[in-house]
């Protein structure tokens, strides 16, 4: 494989692979005390939880993406944009009382992004202080408790409990437009056979499966929902919005190149960040928890110029995908680029 020379601010340099599956070194990293800048992360996430409560309060706002499950827990799919085999996590979450159902929902957040970011060898306590973080707890997003699923497939792979690790893919599965193809990138990468591969994918099956005798009409119902009252894109950052199908050739790259298995994995998720018709900016939280550097955590504050720039300022955080994806894959092509001139040099 092609060595990759790690600029710190973007991706850690180490000797040994960041994205372990050794269980022991899992098991270790969940273990670990709790260090001060996470302690502190925690404590300002639960803090603004509060503050955010008593500013929904103040201007009578409801947080729509909450509000959008509590209704679909309610039989109300009408912008319900999820594989219907979350609704029996909807349908627990109506049965408590407002707050307690935002603030435990929030807390679940905070708890997935902190374990996934743990198992994946990211740094926990920069995640829980970036932007997008922030964001998911004032609107009561579901993102990080979609990558807590992430995660546990990864600790279920590395512990060979593959039902374990089937639940976790079902669960990030759910945001289908963003995790399916996260979720079958990190289930490819695993060094694994194809026979264990098989056992993974076996409960997500039986789950889809129950889906469709439970609610037999959902895929039709979503897809009417998709085309009736599409999200809106304010937040979306993928290349896709400026040229169209043709950003899936950056899948191919972190397909094909020699590439360490930690990297290859997170050029993946780069490029699942880049080539999707939709892919909101608060998802970048599944590249946060990796372990990348903090400039690009940093960039994740580029909303802050909204007053300036308007959405804009949304856009650029297409940065964030487009450097970490070329920070691995550019060196690589270069060094097979040199290589292929230099025997025909000697030739």
């Amino acid at each position: 494989m092609s060595p990759i020379q790690r600029n710190h601010m973007i991706l850690p340099t180490a000797n040994t692979p960041l994205l372990s599956a050794d269980p022991e070194i899992i098991k270790r990293r969940l273990k670990a005390r709790v260090g001060r800048i996470e302690f502190f992360a925690i404590g300002l996430n639960l803090a603004m939880l509060g503050i955010f409560l008593w500013v929904h309060a103040q201007i009578e706002f409801e947080p729509w993406d909450f509000a959008t499950y509590i209704a679909a827990g309610r039989a109300d799919y009408r912008l319900n944009y999820y594989a219907f085999w979350i609704m029996p996590l909807f349908q627990m979450l109506t049965l408590f009382p407002s707050p307690l159902d935002f603030i435990l929902w929030n807390a679940a957040n905070i708890a997935g992004v902190f374990f996934a970011a743990r198992v994946f060898g990211g740094k926990a306590g920069t995640t829980l202080l970036t932007f997008q973080m922030l964001y998911i707890l004032f609107f009561g997003q579901i993102i990080g408790i979609l990558i807590g699923g992430l995660a546990l497939s990864w600790w279920g792979i590395a512990n060979k409990r593959w039902n374990v690790a089937g639940l976790g893919l079902i669960l990030v599965s759910a945001k289908f437009q963003t995790g399916v193809t996260l979720g079958l990138s990190l289930l490819l990468i695993a060094q694994i056979s194809w026979r264990d591969r098989f056992r993974v994918i076996l409960v997500p099956g039986i789950i889809v499966l129950l889906s469709l005798i439970v609610y037999p009409s959902w895929p039709i119902e979503l897809i009417s929902t998709l085309q009736n009252a599409p999200p809106n894109d304010w937040g979306s950052i993928t290349l896709w919005r400026w040229i169209g199908p043709a950003a899936l050739l950056l899948w191919l790259p972190p397909l094909i190149l020699p590439i360490e298995r930690d990297l290859r994995f997170i050029a993946l998720a780069a490029a699942n960040a880049l080539t999707l018709p939709y892919f909101q900016q608060t998802d970048l939280l599944t590249l946060y928890v990796l372990p990348v550097g903090g400039l690009l955590k940093l960039l994740g504050y580029t909303p802050l110029l909204f007053p300036f720039l308007q959405f804009i300022s949304f856009r650029l955080l297409a940065l964030v995908p487009l450097i970490l994806y070329g920070s691995i894959i550019l060196p690589v092509s270069l060094s097979r680029i040199g290589i292929r001139i230099g025997s025909r040099r000697n030739s």
